[in-house]
């Protein structure tokens, strides 16, 4: 009997403390949005974009924190169908998913985008990338142009798009996401699957040298894009870091170094990304966010540990809601054509298996393991945000009738291919790492990125395949 009462008052205990956090939950979020409508008036009320804002952040916050406790279940994929949802069904999307304003939208991805791609580069193994570094130069390029050209030759003869249309579609169709396919890793990083291998590094690093191909603004620049893009992306990343770890050493041992550092890497890292997309090189923004990460944690040493921490915790609980949410609201479901849907997913299956016989060659001859391949493969397929953000391009600089019909083609295709691989693809790269990747012990994870003790040093030149044989 006194087992059952201690039982019957645990559970009751229980039940109240739960009551009492959902009971704070919402009293903060009443007097957040008080506290919104009194700086902003009208568009901090239902109706304005500030509201919605809010509402899509909330939404995606409590979302992610109700399916926390299923651990195989990517949290990106709940808050993308909350935006979803709150940009398509009828009353809702009136009210929230129509109201976000595109620029604060851009903006605020942007932002997220820097964050999770800062904390990669603090991750990132650089011994790994030095090993590997042929590869990731092969990675980074050959599926890209292989699936953007297929697409491209798919679309002359499904859609009848002429070819510089046809080049634009397979451009917009190649480029994978990195709001799916970084956080998406680094989780599995910080597990400790597929490090020794050096995945996480090597697709995160190829994902920064892609994405510098997947536009081009003018015809001289068609054909320098990716050395410019891979130059200046290093080069600003580099600067950025070497200026960073002289102002604040990781001797620097005082009170407030730490908030110092988070401070500047941010403050760098977010003017690097707009700075440039400003002028026009998005590709070098990525690569170069990604290098002033990795260069400060080879800098601060140790003492990069706290601010990785620090950065994990901004995008857990704001970045990550906020961009998966406004990802989600981006995809309009009648932007699809009923025409268009059936070319659409023929040209997305045929250009993705050319993609992913792609990146097997890519990898081929370089001593990795079949399943090591095949997790990478799987790992550059999710597309999302840079085809939420360049599908409606098109269709915006549209002038005459004929162009206005293939902008609504592109767009459709650019949709379709959010929906068709951003989902299946983020749960096959959480159920299947830890299936295909070898674990290491957790210390090795946290040493990733900095300096190793002298028996751990690999040559540069040894191949992932040939580290049982050292």
């Amino acid at each position: 009997d006194q087992t059952f009462t201690d039982s019957g008052g645990e559970s009751h205990g229980a039940v109240v403390e739960m009551l009492r956090a959902c009971a704070a939950q919402l009293l903060l979020a009443t007097l957040a949005f008080l506290l919104l409508y009194v700086i902003t008036g009208p568009e901090g009320s239902p109706g304005g974009s500030h509201f919605a804002l809010l509402v899509l952040y909330l939404a995606a916050l409590w979302v992610g924190k109700l399916t926390a406790p299923f651990k195989k279940l990517p949290p990106l994929l709940p808050m993308l169908l909350v935006g979803f949802l709150l940009r398509n069904v009828p009353e809702l999307g009136t009210m929230i998913g129509k109201q976000v304003d595109p620029e604060w939208s851009s903006a605020l991805r942007l932002s997220a985008l820097t964050l999770i791609l800062t904390r990669a580069g603090l991750a990132m193994d650089l011994n790994a990338l030095l090993r590997l570094r042929f590869v990731v130069l092969r990675l980074a390029m050959l599926p890209c142009l292989c699936e953007a050209t297929a697409a491209a030759l798919l679309a002359t003869w499904l859609l009848d798009f002429p070819p510089l249309w046809a080049a634009m579609l397979g451009f917009v169709v190649a480029a994978i996401s990195p709001a799916v396919v970084v956080p998406s890793l680094l989780a599995l990083q910080d597990q400790g699957f597929g490090v020794e291998a050096g995945i996480p590094t090597m697709v995160i690093a190829g994902f920064g040298i892609c994405l510098g191909i997947s536009f081009a603004e003018s015809s001289w620049l068609n054909y320098a894009r990716a050395p410019l893009e891979l130059l200046l992306g290093l080069g600003t990343g580099m600067i950025g870091a070497a200026l960073l770890a002289v102002l604040t050493p990781s001797s620097n041992e005082e009170e407030g170094a730490k908030d110092l550092r988070l401070l500047l890497l941010l403050s760098a890292a977010l003017c690097t990304a707009f700075g440039l997309r400003e002028v026009g090189f998005s590709g070098a923004a990525a690569l170069a966010v990604l290098v002033l990460g990795a260069g400060c944690a080879r800098g601060w040493g140790p003492a990069a540990k706290p601010v990785s921490a620090s950065i994990a915790d901004l995008w857990t609980r704001l970045a990550q809601p906020l961009l998966f949410s406004l990802v989600g609201a981006s995809v309009v479901v009648t932007d699809l054509e009923t025409e268009t849907l059936a070319g659409g997913l023929l040209i997305i299956s045929i250009a993705g298996l050319v993609r992913f016989c792609a990146v097997m060659l890519a990898l081929s001859g370089r001593g990795m393991k079949q399943q090591e391949k095949f997790f990478t493969a799987i790992a550059w397929t999710p597309k999302a945000t840079v085809q939420a953000a360049l599908g409606g391009l098109a269709l915006d600089e549209a002038r005459e009738d004929n162009e206005e019909l293939l902008g609504r083609r592109l767009l459709a295709v650019a949709v379709l291919c959010i929906l068709v691989t951003a989902p299946p693809g983020a749960t096959l790269i959480a159920l299947m790492g830890p299936r295909l990747l070898q674990k290491v012990d957790k210390p090795e994870v946290e040493d990733t990125g900095l300096d190793k003790p002298e028996m751990d040093v690999v040559p540069a030149e040894t191949l992932p395949g040939e580290l049982e044989n050292c």
